[in-house]
């Protein structure tokens, strides 16, 4: 009976979140591949937490709760172990050794899945209308809890350490308190399977279900959640082919910067780009610097390019800049056709409008 209370609050969560994505989608933009990865980790999640519940059902025999226990342990690893990787990734791009915690998890995952079929792993006790799973082998026992605590472990570590390569704080923030609530769920996990106490398992379920609601409601109130993540703009520049500053974006401040106010390295590598603008075909390309990547955009019928400065270069950007140049264009062509004679920048003011319409999830907050 509370498994099933549990299992369908569960199923209602994610149906209103899937909905909800489905008629708002045009809010979200994430990378192809990121995207799939979700997906297969909120598979995992489900299988795991309805495989969990199910277990403990006396409707069943014992050899089929057995297998859907199996079940809800191989899920339960693949899920937590996927979420903390993907969370390391995220927040350490730039690190040479990310690779390595997942590597661990997949170590200590293998010693778990070894240890799982053992013959007998398990003895099955039916207390009153429930399945209770007792561990035979200490060892597999002890798998399970070294790679819990070392999820716990290493993503606290990480996002300490990671915080300040957050693009919103906010989002920092969010993750934080998404962070506390998942190690709780896994704290209490492993209460449980030590004690077997009911109390831990019911605790377990609630704690879990408000982390995905939790989830819920950041992905609805901040769309820019997969967007942003650790990726950063720094400054979006308008230029002619003449070498005129049309129009500069500060993504940090919030402002619009004048020409006066741009590095010497950057007037530099436009100059040098625009001297060659008339002999290309509009394209996008990208231009790599030390700490930063630069998407450039230009168009050679208007004569004007666009360059989006970032600290990483993806799909998502590389849309956003087409778009932005496409609606700068409609909304100026006569501007910029008669650039030749009287030069009035003033009227490109207008690209404002245009920054916050393709680069909000971008605006973010300190």
């Amino acid at each position: 009976m509370i498994a099933s209370i549990f299992i369908s609050t569960f199923v209602l969560i994610f149906l209103v979140g899937i909905i909800y994505v489905l008629l708002n989608r045009g809010k979200y933009e994430t990378r192809v591949g990121f995207f799939a990865v979700i997906i297969i980790y909120f598979l995992s999640e489900i299988t795991y937490f309805i495989s969990f519940n199910l277990s403990a059902e006396n409707y069943f025999n014992t050899t089929f709760a057995l297998i859907i226990w199996y079940i809800s342990i191989i899920a339960r690893s693949f899920s937590i172990g996927m979420f903390a990787s993907i969370h390391n990734f995220e927040l350490n791009k730039d690190s040479k050794v990310r690779f390595l915690p997942m590597l661990f998890y997949v170590f200590i995952g293998g010693i778990i899945l070894s240890l799982l079929f053992v013959p007998d792993s398990f003895s099955v006790i039916q207390k009153d209308f429930e399945y209770f799973y007792l561990f035979n082998h200490i060892e597999l026992l002890t798998s399970i809890i070294l790679f819990n605590f070392c999820i716990i472990l290493f993503s606290w570590v990480i996002q300490i350490k990671g915080y300040h390569n957050f693009a919103d704080k906010k989002l920092g923030k969010f993750n934080f308190v998404f962070i506390l609530l998942f190690s709780l769920h896994i704290f209490l996990y492993i209460l449980y399977l030590i004690t077997l106490a009911t109390f831990f398992k019911l605790l377990h379920s609630l704690v879990y279900l408000i982390s995905i609601g939790f989830f819920l409601v950041a992905i609805i109130n901040k769309p820019n959640l997969f967007a942003v993540i650790t990726n950063k703009i720094y400054d979006l520049i308008i230029f002619h082919k003449s070498g005129i500053l049309l129009y500069s974006f500060n993504f940090q401040t919030r402002e619009e910067v004048d020409e006066s106010l741009l590095k010497g390295s950057i007037l530099i590598g436009i100059s040098h780009i625009l001297a060659n603008l008339s002999n290309v075909e509009a394209q996008i390309t990208h231009i790599k610097m030390k700490d930063r990547a630069v998407v450039f955009n230009f168009n050679t019928q208007l004569g004007y390019a666009a360059l989006l400065i970032a600290k990483h270069k993806n799909d998502i950007l590389e849309s956003a800049v087409e778009k932005f140049m496409q609606d700068f264009s409609k909304i100026n062509e006569e501007n910029l056709q008669n650039l030749n004679r009287l030069i009035d920048v003033s009227k490109f003011k207008n690209a404002y409008k245009l920054v916050i319409k393709n680069f909000s999830h971008y605006l973010t907050e300190a």
